[in-house]
């Protein structure tokens, strides 16, 4: 096609050599500096259970339904961490989205609500539904969610930049 730069070897195993890079760094981060997200993330979804009516209990990063006898134990693989560092990779990776912090901090906080959004739905429709609903959303379904929200705001950013002088 004339005009499109094709990408070529050399970017492409730096862009894959990023993304597991920043994978490996993630999970090391995540082991040893992940506690106080956890209790943010934990504390969150604690309170929005609690104004739909839910009944749970905050025991540190535990959520604990006592009429279900269950407990949700808030990890930091909870806090959408790989969807963010996906979308940091990728977003710095184009050339022309570098320079828009404000762009770039719109896309981490709605990836972050989102994923806030996807882990309390996950244990409400445990709380509604049962456990089958709850392994549908919280294993194929919300994960694809996340996926398809981080390539539509990586396309939105992108179309943009096409503007950005």
């Amino acid at each position: 096609m004339v005009g499109m730069r094709s990408l070529k070897i050399p970017e492409l195993t730096i862009f894959i050599t990023s993304l597991i890079v920043s994978t490996v760094v993630v999970m090391m981060l995540g082991v040893k500096l992940g506690e106080p997200l956890i209790k943010v993330e934990a504390s969150n979804i604690h309170g929005f259970l609690s104004m739909v009516g839910v009944e749970n209990v905050l025991i540190g990063n535990m959520v604990y339904l006592p009429n279900e006898r269950v407990t949700f134990e808030i990890t930091w693989q909870c806090s959408g961490i790989f969807s963010i560092v996906l979308y940091t990779v990728v977003y710095f990776m184009i050339p022309k989205l570098r320079g828009h912090f404000k762009e770039y901090l719109f896309g981490v906080s709605t990836i972050y609500l989102l994923n806030l959004g996807r882990v309390f739905l996950a244990i409400y429709l445990y709380h509604t539904f049962g456990e089958g609903v709850f392994s549908l959303f919280h294993y194929t379904i919300g994960p694809l969610l996340m996926f398809t929200a981080v390539v539509l705001l990586l396309a939105s950013a992108f179309l943009r930049s096409l503007s950005f002088s």
